[in-house]
């Protein structure tokens, strides 16, 4: 079986490539000396307990925060120095915890919404009859309901998200991160609210979508969703990578088991 202590695989061309992360908050370290090799064409979970750095991890992958050591690598294409809008531009997208559908746009209106780096008409003339938008927003319309299609959701199309199940909606975002063809989509707690049978529907939407060219990455608590979902697992510790490896190598690994699964020292 493979070790969850091994260390992360060599880069491959088109990984999201992270290389001795720092992030410190007035002297309190938030990530320490954190490598990452996020591969294409594999699902990649995130977990740890409470605290452990995941949202700071992909606040640093996205630049919403700068690193205070390290280097991160999309490719051949430093990241360092880019906007989180720059790296919006080379197809990194990103869902949040907590719902952010807009409750005035329909479903589809709100998928729309994600071709907005894409429209070189700009994103009002998808609901305003400006002079040389309409084949464009026709297109960015084909696309939205493709991708609802996709995720299984297409009948809800001209609902509103309040009229909404909250797993709907869910897919509706993610739908929203899809429908511009990212390289890399970041899920942050995406089964967060969710009941059972919405999160089975998720796991099965998520395997569904993915194809080579993506990197999926996943931070989530739910570990149904987690070992069904991932090719490979990392496990963070207070700011730390304590693991790496296949669900099954980490669901065995006693440090795992230690201080994230609850295991005696015995």
């Amino acid at each position: 079986m493979q070790s969850a202590n091994l260390a992360p695989p060599s880069p491959q061309p088109g990984a999201l490539i992270a290389h001795g992360l720092n992030l410190s908050f007035g002297g309190i370290e938030v990530l320490k000396g954190v490598d990452l090799d996020l591969r294409p064409g594999l699902v990649t979970g995130l977990i740890g307990p409470n605290g452990a750095g995941k949202t700071s991890l992909f606040n640093c992958l996205t630049g919403l925060y700068r690193p205070t050591a390290g280097r991160i690598a999309l490719g051949d294409t430093g990241l360092d120095a880019l906007s989180p809008a720059r790296r919006a531009g080379l197809g990194m997208v990103r869902s949040f915890q907590h719902m952010a559908l807009s409750p005035d746009l329909t479903l589809l209106e709100n998928v729309m919404t994600g071709l907005t780096l894409s429209r070189r008409s700009g994103w009002a003339s998808a609901f305003l009859p400006l002079p040389g938008g309409r084949a464009e927003t026709q297109d960015a319309q084909r696309r939205a309901m493709a991708a609802l299609d996709e995720l299984g959701i297409a009948a809800a199309a001209h609902l509103a998200p309040p009229e909404l199940p909250p797993g709907t909606q869910r897919l509706g975002e993610i739908a929203r991160a899809l429908v511009a063809h990212p390289r890399v989509l970041l899920l942050d707690e995406p089964a967060a609210g969710l009941n059972a049978v919405e999160t089975r529907d998720l796991t099965r939407a998520l395997r569904r979508v993915m194809h080579p060219g993506l990197i999926m990455v996943v931070v989530e608590h739910d570990m149904d969703l987690i070992m069904q979902l991932c090719d490979r697992i990392y496990v963070l510790n207070f700011g730390k990578v304590i693991a790496c490896g296949s669900p099954a190598a980490v669901q065995a690994d006693p440090e795992v088991l230690r201080v994230y699964l609850g295991a005696d020292d015995e």
